[in-house]
């Protein structure tokens, strides 16, 4: 069980980066093949996974705007200034994002650090809505597999 659950989470964590692969089909997998594992640690190892590859697209977006030219940075400047005053509607997109994929949670990744949201709020919102769909996935799954 070990094992399936190590791999799991690195395969979350290379489909939050390389897109194509599916990490909704592993989680899927993992709940039919493994029922007795459980849907809430199924969805806790995917939804950790994916944290930490969005995480990490997230603080390279944060690290990249200054080195914008100068005219980008000026409207991600402006688009952040009218991001700053609604911070709730950045937090619920976020949510929404992870829980459903649109828009797709990798743009929103980008996006978010881009505009300067702050690092808690991301982690908060996107490992609930990850945890969210990969407990439905895994749900399914396990009815599936019974």
């Amino acid at each position: 069980m070990l094992e399936l659950m190590g791999g799991l989470l690195l395969g979350c964590m290379v489909s939050g980066v390389i897109p194509v692969v599916n990490a909704e089909l592993m989680v899927v997998g993992v709940a039919a093949t493994m029922p007795v594992i459980g849907v809430p640690l199924i969805a806790v190892v995917s939804a950790t996974g994916q944290m930490i590859s969005k995480t990490a697209l997230f603080a390279i977006a944060r690290w990249a705007p200054e080195r914008l030219p100068v005219k980008a940075r000026g409207a991600l400047g402006r688009a952040t200034g009218a991001l700053e005053e609604r911070q709730g509607a950045l937090w619920s997109l976020v949510f929404t994002s992870a829980a459903t994929g649109l828009p797709p949670f990798y743009g929103t990744s980008l996006a978010s650090g881009a505009v300067g949201m702050r690092l808690s709020p991301f982690v908060a919102a996107g490992g609930l809505g990850r945890f969210v769909r990969f407990g439905a996935l895994a749900w399914a799954g396990a009815a599936l597999g019974a």
